[in-house]
């Protein structure tokens, strides 16, 4: 199970996920876009999708060891 945090704070992966639709919406991602690139970032290759959520203040731990 995955850890979510936005600004350095750990939050409900619920709160997280708000947080990154908002930003994608006001940034002008689609929403299947911004769909794709959140579920792609809890998996263990989504390297890029976590940085890209990082832009919006959020970090992932996908919780793979």
């Amino acid at each position: 199970m995955g850890r979510y945090f936005v600004e350095n704070r750990e939050v409900a992966e619920t709160d997280a996920a708000n947080t990154w639709f908002a930003y994608a919406e006001s940034h002008g991602i689609d929403i299947a876009k911004a769909i794709s690139i959140w579920e792609d970032a809890a998996t263990e290759g989504g390297s890029d999708s976590r940085r890209i959520v990082s832009s919006a203040g959020i970090q992932v731990d996908p919780g793979i060891a």
